[in-house]
């Protein structure tokens, strides 16, 4: 069954083109396997298990005190933003930052290429066009891993809305844009580097589709990094408000990471918000359910504007652009000062 879902999504190996050949680089995989993702060290945190053969980051990154709930974490949304340069010797940012993917397809020097591959009905010309587009997208991805932003980066698998209606034009884009990141993450770490991808399967509408987009995923990855990394590789789905709250459910048994995005409603923020938070709690509260553990995040302008409630009900952080990050950071940060203290008062009056 897994090599017909395989035939289903992706080409053989005797097909791929963007696959290594040398023995070195596919050992790269192994080297691979040993970077943990920030997907993994969230869940293992909010979990409160400790994490092993892995490297040490700063106490800051994921700190919390005896008795205190999990830390609330406030990350960068990076779509359409300049990439932060990375500082010699700098400490690691507070968890990941998430990467829409869709806005490298917008890039100049990708987006007339791109266009050009959607109109293109010769085959041997669409192939050499999505070789093109191949390259393109290695190159940002290699500027997102030499950024500060790429130590940890959660990347939306591709899913242009062009593209619906035409599932094997799609397969071969997101086919391409894996090969593409995979290559510069095996560059980036053969020359030193530590970074760390996780990947998100874009609004799945039940278990058994993110189930299929998980091994699409895990399948490119061992063709092209070998077993290693594709048992290490880290998934994550990106769902909808409007998911059906057992769909939501089933998908959590199965992702590493949840992100709730909010994105799709900006028109009225105040409105939106409300909403979004209703929605949030109702899923969250069926995913908790199934997976207790499961670390659960939220993204868009909605989700910063209803940080508040997100808190309270127990969301594990949110994604927000940089202009919201420094409001964010700081009504966070209030939130959790008022909860220590209600909890040292509660703790004093118990001994009275």
């Amino acid at each position: 069954m897994k090599g017909e879902r395989q035939q289903d999504h992706n080409r053989s190996k005797e097909e791929r083109p963007f696959k290594y050949s040398s023995s070195a680089e596919r050992a790269i995989g192994v080297e691979m396997s040993q970077a943990a993702s920030v997907a993994s060290a969230a869940a293992e945190f909010l979990a409160g298990e400790e994490h092993s053969k892995r490297p040490e980051f700063p106490a800051r990154t994921y700190s919390r005190r005896p008795g205190e709930g999990p830390a609330f974490l406030v990350l960068r949304d990076c779509t359409g933003e300049a990439l932060a340069p990375r500082e010699e010797g700098g400490a690691y940012p507070a968890g990941p930052s998430l990467i829409r993917s869709e806005s490298w397809l917008h890039e100049p020097d990708i987006a007339h290429v791109y266009r050009s591959w959607l109109s293109c009905e010769d085959e041997e010309q669409a192939a050499r066009a999505l070789q093109r587009i191949y390259y393109r997208l290695r190159a940002v991805s290699a500027e997102l891993l030499d950024s500060a932003d790429g130590v940890w980066a959660a990347v939306t698998l591709l899913q242009p809305p062009e593209l619906a209606a035409d599932p094997d034009r799609l397969a071969a884009l997101q086919d391409a844009q894996l090969g593409a990141l995979f290559a510069a993450v095996a560059e980036h770490l053969r020359l030193g580097g530590d970074s760390r991808v996780d990947l998100l399967a874009v609004y799945p509408a039940s278990a058994s589709e993110f189930a299929a987009v998980r091994e699409f995923i895990e399948d490119v990855a061992e063709q092209t990094l070998g077993h290693a990394f594709a048992a290490a590789c880290r998934t994550g789905a990106l769902l909808a408000p409007e998911v059906r709250l057992a769909a939501a459910g089933e998908i959590a048994r199965t992702a590493d990471f949840l992100v709730l995005d909010g994105a799709a409603d900006e028109a009225a923020p105040e409105a939106a918000a409300a909403c979004f938070a209703l929605a949030a709690g109702e899923i969250l509260a069926a995913v908790r359910s199934v997976k207790p553990a499961a670390a659960i995040f939220a993204a868009g302008t909605p989700a910063a504007t209803a940080l508040a409630d997100l808190y309270r009900i127990g969301i594990s952080g949110v994604f927000c652009a940089a202009g919201q990050r420094t409001e964010a950071l700081l009504r966070a940060a209030c939130l959790t000062w008022m909860a220590r203290q209600e909890r040292i008062d509660a703790a004093a009056e118990g001994w009275q």
